[in-house]
């Protein structure tokens, strides 16, 4: 059985409730689909503890990021927030050791993997960015530019913050949504729950079967964290966190 984490967005409090969880079951390999540890209160301390797991992995946007941080001029449409995310990514990436930087620089793009005769490819956004935004509701056509090329009986991509499952053609498309930046979308607004998301993947007779899971964990860890490292524009980013 894979676990199957993403967006841990240096949240080390849920990390670390995903892990107790994934515990209870016959976890064997674990699979991480990128933002491990940019705009969160602990970036280095959790990318140590995931680091622990020797899992998998492959690169997300903010990961990205973090070893190469950006500056106003690379951001391609600014907004009056942009550079509170701007000084937030610089932070985290002072936060890291070298150990930390060389291990996210060796994250993959994508993957392709054999679990037990099933295909599956992983990455990000798509195999093809880790930009792009695959949703459930994304048109086939459109998923079909985005994964076109990179034929699997599963596709596992992360980068929206929204756990599913849906068909596509053939196949399955799942997101195991976020383990440290959850959201709720209720209309226009957003509402980020005390639940990290994660999924575990098991393969039956060469058929892939997802189960998504959802866990409470201690919000206060997370506050403490950030007030106890210094963690900038934290009411900004933690404000939503219930």
């Amino acid at each position: 059985m894979i676990a199957v984490l993403a967006d841990v967005h240096g949240n080390l409090a849920a990390l670390e409730a995903v892990i107790a969880d994934m515990l209870r079951f016959d976890v064997d390999e674990v699979l991480c689909l990128g933002d491990m540890a940019n705009m969160g209160p602990e970036p280095s301390a959790t990318l140590a503890r995931l680091r622990s797991l020797q899992p998998l992995t492959v690169m997300g946007n903010t990961d990205a990021h973090l070893v190469e941080p950006r500056t106003l001029a690379d951001v391609k449409s600014p907004n009056e927030e942009t550079p509170l995310f701007l000084e937030l990514e610089a932070w985290c990436a002072s936060r890291l050791t070298d150990e930390d930087r060389e291990w996210v620089r060796g994250f993959s793009p994508y993957l392709r993997l054999d679990v037990g005769g099933c295909s599956v490819v992983a990455y990000h956004g798509s195999p093809k960015s880790f930009d792009d935004p695959i949703v459930p509701s994304t048109p086939e056509d459109e998923l079909q530019g985005y994964l076109s090329g990179f034929e699997a009986d599963l596709y596992l991509g992360a980068h929206v913050h929204h756990q599913f499952v849906r068909g596509f053609r053939r196949s399955i498309v799942a997101n195991p949504g976020s383990v440290g930046m959850a959201f709720f979308r209720l209309g226009d607004a957003v509402e980020q729950p005390p639940v990290a998301e994660y999924a575990l993947l098991q393969v039956v007779d060469g058929q892939p079967n997802l189960h998504l899971r959802r866990v409470a964990y201690d919000t206060s860890r997370v506050k403490d964290a950030a007030a106890r490292n210094g963690m900038p524009h934290a009411d900004v980013f933690l404000g939503n966190l219930q």
